[in-house]
């Protein structure tokens, strides 16, 4: 028991100093590149100029011995090397310095060295960037806290086994020979296996209905399996309060815990991908100069160390829950067999284990886009007015020294903290709200014709602006629209028609073609974003026109906008190259990397081409950006 306490204490204080040992050699690399830059751009003055004495110490001082550093890529780790006199090599400053204490010293830190060097090439894999580890940290102490509860969990059922025996609740099958040990054993194994069969049914229709949305919304998913299991070890608790309903009860937890395992399984490797470093920060930290960032990028981004950190973090987990478990048997022990104390510490337990499982998925940070993030993104960055018709609320003054068209884009850290991990995203940001049919709403030959041939002429999207018509509006609609009428100052009545209160931001959806691909479904997003400004715009500026509250405008056509979409389609064209070069600055994925979704509704027309105009540069312009 000491030995694997000892093992857990030295495996998480490993990971912990790994994780702050990184953060200080990215501070420290940038430094030391900072200062190997400015040293080698300094210019010496031509020698025509100067005296004797003056050259002599210039090429003194071009003859200085380089520095010379001992570079570890496996583990990103890089010291100073000394030339040391009395051996004639070149050697590590640790170990000169330590070279005059006495052998016991050298020998212990050597050992205590070789310790941490081993814990850390089998428990800690390579190539991940710095968000690793602070998951870690928090997964180790969640995994801990669950074999606890799983511990307790079973225990629960156990006694309710034995409370089916105390209670006289034992079928009529088995009634005769209840009072031999063989008939319990046998109740006991049959309502066991029960339960596990109605899981493993449950675990079938739960991946077959849910299966594709586990990759798009990895972290969310994850943490909502994180509060199923807490159901079903809470079920397996309460078997031992109500014995007489043992299989229903045991059936439903087990139900809940298959569900939540098929989750963390399912999204287990979409996690992982996001911990795969890019190379940026090893190559600085690797070379202490710019001159061959390249060349280290290349090397750390070839690898592909998915299967490394999986196996690693299997190993990590093994360990952890071998500990757990000695420790929930310790603490079952300590507890005893009491109602209150059981269900006492069951509680303390699951909300450490969702506390933790909050900062552990929190602590993701994903470079990849899905709807949610793209869409936050979109609609964070604001438009730098360059003379050009964006006209919209969040178009910025023009910087004299930049020629950028976007500005604000947040990074992928900005989005960690602010994307939400356990409900639903808001509702402008949902892709079955953002995407549809052509039949989801009115329109018309003549809109259709419109759009396809003039005002997206040439796009694989077009935008579509009315009411839904084929979707019911639930109860979450319905307080959007009481809240826009409170807003105005409208008395909600029987006789004020709510279609009036719509939000024009849900009257517009794309409605994408066969073929296209992530980079259009980003570049359509964007002109959406771009018209759902302008059409609020609009909406605000019909409403200051009425006279009364209770006259709103009606809900707008895609007829009422066709100016507003032309300028929609040329603006977004314009902006999406810059937007394309912000996001690379950014630490954005390329768009066909992200994790999109399955937009399943599309449509298929006959893409026309664009009608190039010599003398309309904004017509140029959506040329040259269309091709990109």
């Amino acid at each position: 028991m000491r030995v694997l306490f000892f093992l857990s204490t030295v495996l998480y204080c490993s990971i912990a100093a790994v994780g702050c040992t990184a953060d200080r050699c990215l501070s420290s690399a940038f430094a030391q590149y900072a200062h190997t830059t400015i040293r080698t751009r300094t210019i010496a003055p031509p020698r025509s100029t100067l005296s004797k004495s003056e050259v002599n110490d210039i090429s003194s001082d071009a003859e200085e011995l380089p520095e010379l550093f001992s570079v570890d890529v496996r583990y990103d780790r890089r010291s100073p090397l000394t030339y040391d006199p009395s051996s004639g090599r070149y050697l590590d400053n640790s170990i000169i310095q330590t070279s005059s204490a006495d052998s016991k010293t050298i020998h212990g830190h050597t050992f205590i060295k070789n310790i941490g060097h081993s814990l850390h090439r089998n428990f800690v894999p390579e190539g991940v960037n710095p968000s690793y580890y602070k998951f870690m940290r928090w997964r180790i102490l969640q995994r801990f806290v669950n074999a606890n509860v799983h511990v307790i969990g079973t225990q629960s059922l156990l006694m309710g086994l034995r409370g089916i025996q105390r209670g006289g609740a034992v079928s009529a099958v088995s009634g005769a020979a209840a009072k031999g040990g063989a008939a319990l054993g046998a109740v006991a194994a049959t309502n066991w296996v029960l339960k596990d069969t109605l899981g493993k049914f449950v675990r079938m229709i739960w991946a077959s209905k849910m299966g594709r949305k586990f990759d798009p919304d990895a972290k969310r998913w994850r943490y909502r399996a994180a509060f199923i299991y807490a159901l079903g070890n809470g079920l397996e608790v309460t078997t031992y309060l109500y014995p007489q309903y043992f299989l229903p009860l045991a059936m439903l937890a087990n139900s809940c815990k298959q569900m939540s395992m098929l989750t963390s399984s399912a999204t287990r490797n979409a996690l992982y991908n996001s911990f795969k470093g890019d190379g940026t920060a090893n190559g600085n930290t690797a070379n202490g100069s710019g001159d061959n960032n390249a060349t280290a990028t290349r090397r750390s981004g070839s690898v592909e160390n998915i299967g490394d950190i999986t196996a690693k973090g299997e190993a990590q987990i093994a360990v952890v829950d071998l500990l757990g478990i000695a420790s929930g048997i310790c603490l079952s022990r300590a507890i005893g067999v009491s109602v209150n104390n059981v269900f006492s510490v069951w509680v303390i337990l699951q909300v450490l284990e969702i506390f933790c499982m909050y900062h552990e998925m929190q602590s993701i940070v994903y470079s990849t886009f899905n709807f949610e993030r793209m869409y936050t993104v979109l609609r964070s960055m604001r438009f730098i007015d360059d003379k050009a018709a964006i006209n919209s609320m969040d178009v910025v003054e023009a910087p004299k020294t930049r020629k950028e068209l976007v500005s604000n884009v947040p990074t992928p850290e900005d989005i960690a903290e602010q994307e939400k991990i356990f409900m639903p995203p808001d509702h402008l940001a949902r892709r079955a709200i953002a995407f549809g049919s052509p039949g989801r709403t009115a329109l018309d030959p003549d809109e259709l014709k419109m759009l396809v041939n003039d005002a997206f002429r040439g796009e694989k999207y077009f935008i579509v602006v009315g009411k839904d018509e084929k979707n019911a509006r639930g109860l979450s609609a319905r307080v959007r629209q009481w809240r826009r009428m409170r807003q105005a100052g409208v008395h909600v009545e029987k006789d004020v028609g709510l279609d009036y209160y719509l939000d024009p931001q849900e009257q517009c959806y794309i409605v994408l073609h066969e073929s296209a691909n992530n980079l259009d479904i980003l570049k359509s997003a964007l002109a959406l974003v771009i018209f759902r400004r302008k059409l609020v715009a609009l909406d605000t500026t019909m409403r200051q026109q009425k006279n009364s509250a209770y006259d709103p405008p009606p809900p707008f056509r895609t007829r009422d906008c066709e100016e507003i979409l032309r300028e929609t389609r040329i603006e977004a064209s314009k902006v999406f190259p810059h937007l394309l070069r912000e996001l690379t600055k950014k630490g954005w994925h390329p768009p066909l990397r992200s994790l999109l979704g399955r937009v399943s509704a599309r449509a298929d027309w006959k893409i026309q081409q664009v009608r190039e105009k010599k003398n309309d540069p904004a017509c140029n312009q959506v040329v040259t950006s269309s091709s990109i």
